[in-house]
């Protein structure tokens, strides 16, 4: 897909298109006959007949369907008037017609064929057709698109199964504790956001499209959102809360959940999870606060067994907030044998967070006791086996070869300096 977009992109680009209107007459029908391009370069034309069913097929698949269509999608490509006012480069409608309706795309190509964005245009089209397949719309009145974050979330996810997802972006958010709430971020309306804010929406757009669409019935429950859209009342939580009823009971589990799903994200590229040693140095950290003690910039590190001194400072949830989405985003890389360990802190902060602190001191004494025995245990097994591998193996796996090389060097320098003197100058010399 992206090798087909990049190259209608190209011909979008270098095409010459006349000065007149399109041709109406040139036109090109897709193969399931939905789709109608109208334009007067033919290799554009037959690109883009071929690009809108593969597009077509990614949102079908988000949402579980079929392709069982019933109103037409027209897309005229024409070049943009000279010394035309500025409007946008694409504009998608439902336009009533006999039988039915249509879906209409008019894309004029500008001097940044970019600024179309193609591929969105279909999304945007096809979501339109499958909301209002079965109700219809009458000439006249107004339409309701589908919820702009599963248009930027369905286009964002295609993107990224060609080049992947970006982490960097997600690891960003998660260490500058920077997650905006989910209900504010499904009213938001990004095309009157800046481009890098547009960018941040769609990323996160994909990331909920994805965790919605994995979970069990996840695609059907997309599918209901969309088709019920156009008679709702605005309300996307209201919906979410709905169609998924054990993630959205309450705004802070939906809020944990989505937090998880940010740090799945941030750690997409990152195949191999950390060992146990690395798993427990980073999990120590999280066992501390730096917290202000008053008006001035003086500040204390409190353990966070010490919740008796600290949680009556006002910083203390925030803080105490921050290092929950840091141990949710150190789940997913971390050793499975310090995973219930994990889960246990994961739970006392969350109570933490909400000042319940009875029983608190006893159970973080034992998660710290359950990491340093796992700690230990891992470091007994790897002193065995490097020791059966050294003294028991009938075979060399070379995985010594450094130290036995470097402790021949050492032997054969000791046999050229017999005298106490110079091997106690040699030794002197390495030491210092």
């Amino acid at each position: 897909m992206r090798l087909r977009t990049l190259a209608a992109a190209a011909m979008l680009l270098g095409l010459a298109f006349p000065v007149a209107a399109v041709d109406l007459r040139e036109h090109s029908d897709s193969a399931s006959g939905q789709f109608s391009i109208f334009c007067e370069d033919k290799d554009l034309r037959m690109r883009v007949v071929s690009f809108v069913e593969e597009v077509k097929r990614e949102v079908l698949q988000f949402l579980g369907e079929r392709d069982g269509w019933k109103a037409p999608i027209v897309i005229t490509l024409e070049p943009a008037a000279l010394g035309a006012a500025a409007g946008p480069a694409a504009t998608v409608r439902l336009v009533e017609s006999l039988p039915g309706f249509k879906v209409q795309i008019d894309v004029r190509v500008g001097r940044d064929p970019a600024e179309v964005n193609l591929q969105r245009q279909i999304v945007r089209a096809v979501l339109l057709e499958y909301a209002y397949r079965e109700t219809g719309v009458k000439g006249g009145t107004a339409f309701r698109e589908a919820p702009w974050w599963i248009v930027e979330g369905c286009t964002e996810l295609a993107r990224q199964r060609e080049i992947g997802p970006n982490s960097d972006l997600f690891r960003r958010l998660l260490e500058t504790n920077k997650l905006p709430p989910l209900e504010n971020f499904l009213l938001e309306k990004p095309d009157e956001l800046g481009v890098t804010a547009r960018t941040l929406d769609r990323a996160l757009a994909a990331c909920l499209v994805q965790l919605l669409a994995t979970q069990p019935g996840g695609r059907a429950g997309l599918a209901r959102i969309v088709r019920a859209w156009p008679e709702s009342d605005g309300d996307p939580m209201a919906l979410l809360k709905k169609e998924f009823p054990d993630l959205a009971k309450d705004e802070a589990t939906l809020q944990k959940w989505w937090t998880l799903g940010l740090a799945r994200f941030a750690a997409a590229d990152r195949y191999q999870g950390l060992s146990v040693e690395e798993t427990a140095r980073q999990l120590a950290a999280l066992f501390f606060l730096e917290l202000p003690t008053g008006k001035g910039t003086a500040k204390k590190t409190f353990a966070v067994a010490d919740f008796a001194q600290y949680l009556k400072l006002p910083a203390s949830r925030a803080a105490l907030a921050e290092r929950h989405t840091k141990l949710l985003a150190l789940s997913t890389r971390a050793n499975a044998l310090l995973r219930p360990v994990l889960v246990d802190f994961e739970r006392i902060l969350t109570l933490l967070i909400q000042g319940k602190t009875k029983g608190l001191a006893e159970r973080l004494a034992q998660i710290e006791k359950d990491r340093a025995f796992v700690v230990q245990r891992s470091r007994d097994i790897t002193d065995y086996m490097n020791w059966f591998e050294a003294t028991q193996m009938g075979g060399s796996s070379h995985t010594f070869d450094a130290y036995i090389k470097a402790a021949n060097e050492i032997s054969e320098q000791e046999r050229k300096h017999r005298d106490p003197i110079a091997r106690y100058l040699d030794q002197f010399e390495k030491e210092y």
